[in-house]
């Protein structure tokens, strides 16, 4: 399956050049990329689940897997200098196969660059370095309305018959608002 994946990128990769669309390079993120993902995660989750997220929280939220406060990492595909994918990964500890499983979350890829391989990117670069660290596989939920990434899914050859996902989830916790960040998101508004 490894090999298949990065066969297939390379396969992209080699269409891509051949068309005159230029490489994606895909690459950890950095604090210098906060903006770009929570501008992202936004649309993401505007584009899927029709929600309105509160920016200063998803601001918080991605700058603490930023800052390696919270277990995860992002990783950001550039073309031409400019992010134009981003993929998530958490962590969970199985103790069936005594080895982490990485969760991939927070999948997004700009409308413009979408069906150009740069998922199967990501994916592979992910991919290769959950097997590189002992991973015991990779994991993922989609909405289940969701049907279009469900066979893109598929397509990377992964499997979605055998978990369904239940869930109980809390209401956010009220924050105090620092005047300076309403000025701050009025100005953006």
């Amino acid at each position: 399956m490894a090999e298949d994946v990065r066969d297939f990128a390379r396969l992209v990769a080699q269409a891509m050049c051949s068309q005159g669309v230029s490489m994606v390079h895909v690459r950890p993120a950095t604090l210098a990329d906060l903006d770009v993902i929570v501008a992202f995660n936004a649309a993401l989750a505007e584009e899927t689940e029709r929600l309105r997220l509160d920016t200063a929280t998803l601001r918080h939220g991605v700058l603490a897997l930023l800052e390696e406060r919270a277990p995860g990492r992002y990783w950001v595909a550039e073309r031409d200098s400019r992010i134009v994918g981003q993929l998530l990964i958490t962590f969970e500890w199985s103790d069936w196969r005594n080895r982490m499983v990485w969760w991939i979350q927070s999948v997004w890829v700009v409308p413009e660059a979408r069906r150009q391989g740069v998922l199967q990117m990501l994916f592979a670069t992910v991919r290769q370095e959950a097997q590189r660290a002992g991973a015991g596989g990779l994991r993922l939920y989609v909405d289940t309305t969701n049907t279009r990434a469900q066979a893109v899914y598929a397509a990377l050859g992964m499997k979605g018959e055998h978990y369904r996902v239940f869930e109980d989830m809390f209401a956010e916790p009220a924050r105090a608002v620092d005047s300076r960040e309403s000025r701050v998101e009025s100005r953006e508004s």
